[in-house]
């Protein structure tokens, strides 16, 4: 186990943002992020390699959600874009009793998490390659899941007709972002209201253990 990883995830995971990870968790947490920077030789997945650095701009970042929404157990979770698993599999860890999806069109990233999903013998969590533009029209997908999360992949007005067809109604889209969201909210105003996606105004996370303070936006819209 990687101590200094484990020490900046305890801290602000569970002395910020008290989500009670247990000592598996953690070192969970920590099979990770090894296996994150073994696969990373092989093929480019990320350039954060440094083990607190992985902590906290990867695993708390991702976990910035729960600090912010409050999700109901066992919820259903479809991660778009998930690349090496993140927000998807650090919420998995997090939350044993979440059903989570992860979807992304580039197939080696999800030989990766799949790679992470039985070294580290998660269940309930399953890869998915596609365009979510695709998947979402099928019927084992669409309006099928209480939550559809994305972390840094497109601007609100393009991100959101690729979440909100998973979404069943009363679900939730959940966007997280970083400065000027504010230019993104308004420009998705119109697709948002095609989509029956009511936006609501960001929350504001601090990103515990960043070297300079870092705020995620969290943008969170309800499908009726």
């Amino acid at each position: 186990m990687n101590q200094e990883l484990t020490d900046a995830l305890r801290d602000g995971a569970n002395g910020v943002w008290s989500l009670g990870l247990t000592g598996h968790q953690l070192t969970q947490f920590s099979d990770y992020a090894d296996l994150l920077r073994e696969w990373n030789g092989r093929m480019n997945l990320t350039r954060i390699v440094e083990p607190r650095d992985i902590a906290v701009k990867h695993f708390l970042d991702s976990l910035s959600v729960l600090a912010a929404i409050d999700i109901t157990p066992a919820s259903r979770i479809i991660d778009v874009g998930t690349g090496p698993g993140l927000p998807g599999i650090a919420l998995k860890i997090a939350r044993p009793d979440l059903d989570v999806t992860l979807v992304d069109s580039t197939a080696k990233k999800l030989t990766f998490c799949r790679a992470v999903i039985e070294s580290l013998q998660l269940t309930g969590i399953r890869a998915e390659h596609g365009r979510a533009e695709d998947l979402s029209r099928a019927p084992q997908y669409a309006g099928q899941f209480d939550i559809a999360v994305a972390r840094a992949v497109a601007p609100l007005e393009k991100l959101l007709p690729w979440l909100a067809p998973f979404v069943r109604p009363g679900g939730l889209v959940v966007a997280m972002k970083g400065a000027g969201v504010g230019d993104e909210l308004v420009s998705a105003g119109a697709v948002s209201g095609r989509l029956k996606v009511k936006l609501r105004a960001p929350i504001g996370v601090d990103l515990p253990g960043a070297e300079e303070p870092t705020l995620r936006q969290i943008v969170v819209g309800m499908k009726s």
